[in-house]
């Protein structure tokens, strides 16, 4: 029998977000305070468990329409970090120093994706002049 391939994306909520937290004192190396974590129930659909958390976040800003960008910050020397990012459009735009405070490389950098298509460019075809 083959298993369930499906992944679901659960809501954070008041009742889970212990476990959010646990997760991420775990897997990364900065904490977080209690006002990200009221951040993250508040921002419903954007704030989503589960591996598929990225493309989750990139299709609802897509389909909105309204957001220009996105950014994220990333340890210098996370390589595989900026190797996933980059693989979904994301590029480095800014270093900033000290960004950490209590790991080290302590230097992040900015990560942007652009959603807008330029003005005068049209997402589907474009024309060269030869």
């Amino acid at each position: 029998m083959k298993p369930d391939s499906r992944i679901e994306l659960g809501d954070v909520t008041p009742h889970n977000i212990k476990q959010l937290k646990r997760l991420n004192q775990v897997i990364f190396p900065v904490s977080y305070n209690d006002k990200f974590y009221k951040d993250v129930l508040e921002v419903g659909e954007l704030a989503k468990l589960g591996t598929k958390m990225l493309n989750h976040v990139l299709n609802i800003c897509e389909k909105d329409g309204t957001f220009d960008n996105i950014y994220l910050h990333v340890q210098i020397s996370n390589e595989s970090a900026i190797d996933f990012y980059r693989k979904f459009g994301f590029e480095i735009i800014e270093t900033k120093k000290n960004y950490y405070k209590r790991i080290e490389p302590a230097d992040a950098h900015v990560l942007q994706k652009n959603l807008k298509v330029p003005s005068g460019h049209n997402a589907e075809t474009q024309k060269t002049d030869n």
